[in-house]
């Protein structure tokens, strides 16, 4: 049996649902979170891959150009993050992303660890699931559906977080310009042909949001 495109994307809107319920409904602390997404989005495609005999993809190879690539293209996205910030604060919601750090315990004192697990852990894990599953399983066979289904199932994976950020038509331009920023990942993993690359992006995307985060509800507030 084949593992077709219908399959992933199906178990791929059934593992983000099933994520999106218990973030709103149960709102976890991040290690009960990051265990679930562990045994979402590690685990059950693992056994999947097994049941469907499908071959892992090249995951350590790095070449001259995609070095430059990556590096170059880091470079761009930080300014990137920085500029859409300055554009769009005015329009945040921070009482709401406040009141959501206060249902969830975090505070300054527990914030290095939620600023671990975001970087690192949730990035992997993320990175593992969105590019190296999907997009990677997809990508020789069904090259427009690896692109167009990993970048939309991450998109609609992160309505958890962009819905407390966000509200109405700045939501939808949110959820695009998060869509056209995953294409990019898999652009540059394709390009590269090095999944570190994309890794390390997503980490300092990472990084620069949970900065703006300490720098707004922590550091002013001192």
């Amino acid at each position: 049996m084949k593992l077709t495109p219908k399959i992933i994307i199906s178990y791929a809107l059934i593992a983000c649902t099933l994520l999106y319920i218990t973030e709103n409904v149960y709102h976890p602390v991040y290690l009960l979170q990051l265990i679930q997404k562990v045994i979402s989005f590690v685990i059950i495609p693992v056994i999947i891959w097994y049941i469907f005999k499908t071959q892992f993809g090249r995951f350590w190879k790095i070449t001259k150009q995609s070095f430059l690539y990556g590096l170059s293209l880091w470079i761009l996205g930080w300014i990137a993050i920085f500029v859409a910030y300055y554009l769009l604060k005015e329009v945040i919601d921070w009482n709401a992303i406040d009141n959501s750090m206060e249902s969830r315990k975090i505070n300054e004192s527990t914030f290095i660890l939620v600023f671990t697990y975001i970087m690192f852990w949730n990035s992997l894990v993320e990175e593992y699931f969105f590019r190296w599953v999907i997009f990677n399983t997809l990508k020789d066979n069904y090259k427009i559906s690896a692109y167009l289904l990993s970048s939309i199932a991450f998109s609609l994976y992160h309505i958890t977080i962009f819905q407390t950020w966000f509200h109405g038509y700045i939501l939808l331009i949110a959820l695009f310009w998060l869509f056209l920023g995953w294409l990019f990942f898999a652009w540059l993993y394709k390009k590269t042909n090095w999944i570190w690359w994309a890794y390390i992006f997503h980490i300092l995307a990472d990084l620069v949001i949970l900065v703006i985060w300490y720098y707004t509800f922590f550091y002013t507030s001192n």
